[in-house]
Order: C-alpha cells, then sequence, then structure tokens
C-alpha cells in the first residue's frame, strides 16, 4: 500500500532539494575548470574525465537505482543516496588533488545520484493524488529547469569571490537539511525480494555503459587507440547481451531489470534516441564553451557563468510551452524545431570562430542551442511517457534517465577529446588565467563579454592572433561534429510516428535532469 504525504507539502520541499543539487552538479564545475586546473595541479585532460565520469556513474547505476526502489523501499533507496551524496560532497569539498575529487565529486555524488534520482519522482507519486501529484510533479520539474540555469552562476560566482569548493560545501548543507526532515517521507514498503534482483543484467548494463564511454576517453591518446576500440567493442557487446539476456527473463516470467518490450514501440525508441542526442549536446556544449572562454579568451569563472545565461534562459523559457504547443502540432513536428534551432545555433557558433571572437558574438548562437534544448526535452519526455503504461512508467524514467546521462558523458568524452587533440591538451596547471580566490571586478565584465572598446577586448584579440589558432580550428571542429550529432537527431524525430494526442501523465512522466 502507497503511503501518504504525513506533512503537506515539506515531502515536495525535501525531494525537490534533491532534485536541485543533482542539476546543479553537472553545471557549475564547468566554469571553474580553468581554477580545478592549478588547484589541483593536474590538466584538461583529467578535468574532462571527472566530469564525464560523474554523469557516467549516474548512467551506469540509474537502472539498477531505480529498481532497487522494489527492494528496499522508496524512502530508504533515497536516504541511502542522499548519505552516500553527503559524504562524497565532504571529500570533494576538501579535495586536494584530482584522485579526491574524483571519488568525492564523480564516483560517490554519482552513486548517491542514481539511488536518489528515480525515487525522487516515485516519492512525489505515491504520496500525492489527482492535481496535487500534477503541481508537486510541475514543481520538480521547474526546479530541474531553473538549477540548471543558475548552476553556472553559483558556480562561478562562489569561484571568483569565494573558493569553488564552497559549492561542494552548500550541497552538503541541503543534504544536511534533507536528511534533518527525512521522517516527513513516507514509507512505502518493498514489492520486491532480494532474489528477484536481476543482477546479471545490472551488471552487463552498467559495464557496457561504462566500457563504450571509458573507451572514448582514452581515445586522448592516440598511442592507445587500438585498447579504445578494444573498449567500445567490449562494452557494446556486453548491452546487446543485456538485451538478450532481459528478454530471456522475460519469457521466463522472471523480473528483469528493465522492460524491454516498451523498444517495440518506435516512438519509445526515437524519442530516447532523440534525447539522447541533445543530452549529448548539452554535455558537449558546456564543456567546449567554458573552456575556450576560460582557457583562449581568458575570463573568469563568474564571466563564464554569465556567457551560458542565454542557454539556460532558452532551456527554462521553452520548457513553459511545452503544455499549449503539444496539444496544436504532432510531436514530430515540435521536435524537429527544437533541433532546427539546435542545427542552427551549432553552425552559427562552427562559423564565427576566429582570433576576434568575443563572448558577446558567441551568445546569439548559444541562446539558438538553448532554445532547441527546450523545445525538445519537455516534448521527447511526454512522448516516452504517452507511450509506456502505468505499471511501464518506472521503466520508461530508468530508460530516459539512463540516456540523459549517457548522452551526457558521450558528449563530454567525444567533444573534450577533439579539443585535447586539437591542443588544448597542452594546457595544464599554471597555464590558467585566474587563480583560485582571485576577485573580479564587476566593472571589468562588460569589457569581457566584448561589449564596448574596452582594453580587456584588445588584450583578448591580441592573444588570439598569436598561437590560438589550432584551437579556433578545434573549436569549429567541436561544432561541426554537434551539427552532424544533430542532424542525426533531426532525421530521428521525423521519423516519429504521428499520433493523434499526447495524454499527460501524473504518474511519473516528468523530467527531472537536462
Amino acid at each position: 500500500m502507497e503511503g501518504k504525504s504525513k506533512t503537506g507539502w515539506l515531502t515536495l520541499i525535501v525531494v525537490t532539494l534533491s532534485v536541485f543539487i543533482i542539476v546543479i552538479d553537472k553545471t557549475f564545475m564547468n566554469v571553474a575548470i580553468s581554477t580545478l586546473i592549478i588547484d589541483l595541479h593536474t590538466n584538461i585532460e583529467t578535468i574532462q574525465s571527472i566530469i564525464a565520469i560523474y554523469a557516467l556513474v549516474m548512467a551506469c547505476l540509474m537502472l539498477p537505482g531505480s529498481k532497487l526502489q522494489n527492494i528496499l523501499g522508496r524512502r530508504r533507496t533515497f536516504l541511502i543516496g542522499a548519505s552516500i551524496y553527503g559524504v562524497g560532497a565532504v571529500i570533494a569539498t576538501l579535495s586536494i588533488n584530482s584522485t579526491m575529487l574524483l571519488l568525492g565529486w564523480s564516483i560517490l555524488e554519482g552513486v548517491g545520484a542514481a539511488l536518489m534520482m528515480p525515487a525522487t519522482t516515485s516519492i512525489i507519486s505515491g504520496s500525492y493524488e489527482g492535481e496535487r501529484r500534477a503541481f508537486a510533479l510541475g514543481i520538480i520539474s521547474s526546479m530541474a529547469s531553473g538549477a540548471g540555469t543558475i548552476g553556472p552562476l553559483i558556480g562561478g560566482f562562489l569561484t571568483a569571490y569565494y573558493s569553488w569548493r564552497y559549492a561542494f560545501g552548500l550541497e552538503l548543507v541541503v543534504i544536511v537539511i534533507i536528511l534533518l526532515f527525512s521522517r516527513e517521507i513516507a514509507i512505502f514498503p518493498p514489492i520486491m525480494k532480494w532474489p528477484d534482483f536481476d543482477v546479471l543484467g545490472a551488471i552487463y548494463s552498467a559495464s557496457g555503459i561504462f566500457l563504450i564511454v571509458m573507451g572514448i576517453l582514452i581515445l586522448n591518446h592516440p598511442q592507445n587507440w587500438n585498447i579504445a576500440l578494444y573498449f567500445m567493442i567490449a562494452g557494446l557487446t556486453l548491452l546487446i547481451i543485456f538485451y538478450f539476456n532481459q528478454n530471456k527473463r522475460i519469457k521466463q516470467n522472471k523480473s528483469p531489470l528493465l522492460d524491454i518490450t516498451l523498444f517495440k514501440d518506435r516512438a519509445f525508441t526515437l524519442a530516447n534516441l532523440a534525447r539522447l542526442i541533445m543530452n549529448f549536446t548539452i554535455g558537449g556544449v558546456i564543456f567546449a564553451i567554458p573552456v575556450y572562454i576560460q582557457l583562449v579568451l581568458g575570463a573568469d569563472p563568474l564571466t563564464t557563468g554569465l556567457s551560458l545565461i542565454p542557454l539556460s534562459l532558452g532551456i527554462f523559457t521553452l520548457s513553459f510551452t511545452a503544455g499549449k504547443v503539444s496539444t496544436r502540432l504532432p510531436a514530430r513536428y515540435i521536435l524537429s524545431l527544437g533541433f532546427l534551432s539546435a542545427i542552427a545555433g551549432s553552425i552559427y557558433l562552427s562559423i564565427i570562430f576566429s582570433p576576434y571572437t568575443t563572448i558577446l558574438d558567441m551568445m546569439p548562437g548559444i541562446l539558438l542551442l538553448g532554445i532547441g534544448m527546450g523545445i525538445v526535452f519537455p516534448h521527447s519526455a511526454n512522448v516516452i511517457f504517452a507511450v509506456a503504461r502505468r505499471d511501464q512508467q518506472p521503466d520508461a524514467s530508468g530508460v530516459m534517465n539512463t540516456g540523459i546521462n549517457l548522452g551526457s558523458a558521450l558528449g563530454t568524452a567525444v567533444i573534450g577529446v577533439i579539443l585535447i587533440l586539437g591542443s588544448f591538451g597542452s594546457l595544464e596547471s599554471g597555464s590558467a588565467s585566474y587563480p583560485s580566490g582571485s576577485h573580479v571586478n564587476l566593472q571589468d565584465i562588460p569589457g569581457k563579454l566584448g561589449i564596448g572598446n574596452s582594453s580587456g577586448l584588445n588584450e583578448i584579440n591580441t592573444a588570439l592572433k598569436g598561437d590560438n589558432s589550432k584551437k579556433i580550428k578545434a573549436m569549429k571542429d567541436a561544432f561541426n561534429v554537434v551539427t552532424i550529432v544533430l542532424l542525426m537527431g533531426l532525421i530521428s524525430s521525423l521519423l516519429i510516428p504521428p499520433r493523434k494526442k499526447i495524454p499527460e501523465t501524473d504518474s511519473g512522466g516528468v523530467t527531472t535532469q537536462i
């Protein structure tokens, strides 16, 4: 029997706080890349791996994390995840080298998030009913969009004026609040036993995803490309074995880790593919742009965060139009419009990079990308959950959230490889422009953004006339790849079969990540 919320909206507040920190965790460190390189005495390749592995850990464990709710109960799974996340935040805050940051942020926080995130929607769906449930799910979705919007600003502000460690400290404070009020979350009894848990399926899926992304990261070293190929082939093989393993369990009436019959519906498969591609784009873009702005233009973390505002605003604003537009146009046409906008933004960015490009010059392209993402994210979710039956929606959510994090990890890995091989890999500790603790004069920001004829703009132009031609070419190549991937997303969206109406769901059909 499902539990009910014991204290009105307090359960919603507690769960929403977890969504907030998980979402900002995916964006606020990207604006601190140059500072991380200096503080941790490392290089851009290591920071790229740390960022990618955070999303990778979530992608690997999202399906097992979803299933563990049925064994441990929703609240217990959520609180175990919060506790692990809190330990990771402590280690990340105290990191003295890249290994500690990898352990605390990428691994422990990634594991904690993989346990918390699937439970958030389940707890809300079981705690509220009717209009209250729809309202609560809407709040979670809005919080996810809002957190994605302010994540770079929070990271940039704290890094520029204090330290990036304060960002993880902020997460720790939120975790403490969640644990203090955890008794307000209703108890949901387990509906499965440990013998029913598909251990082999969990191993196959997690290992397959892990090997594919790690194979891409190994491409940073051309001498190891043969090893990278073996990694990717092994990963793909394990995912194929996983598919047949799940199919066999279903035929034997055993509980699968994932109901793969969902993929028999073409709309479900293509909508997830479209969503994965768009998350590939955002993962690559929010890695590439901060790298260029900080390590080539020499901007500080706060300015970097401000430069990403058009992306966040596009996502946040367009997400709220989903309900009205979805009833007027077929989903495939709406998704196509989103991909066309993102493609236009990517092409624009690939064209404008030159020795004289400023941050302000980049903003129209960044905004077009954000608009495209803001269109695709909510509408692809509508298609995904419209296909799934009520009993299949936890599996649909697991697939979608796995795709979200896998796409982000792949984007960071692939675009990172292009930049690193394109001469960004020579940037190590000591080469970044803004050491930890350096303060920023807010009056200088317009000049750094390229507004007005400032001395900062002249310095940027002078620097770029030097040996940055390879880096500019690497940025062009990166966005050319993004454009090609987005074209694949456009094709996949056009192949989604038409439906007369995409019904709204009130039992889990909400995305809580970007």
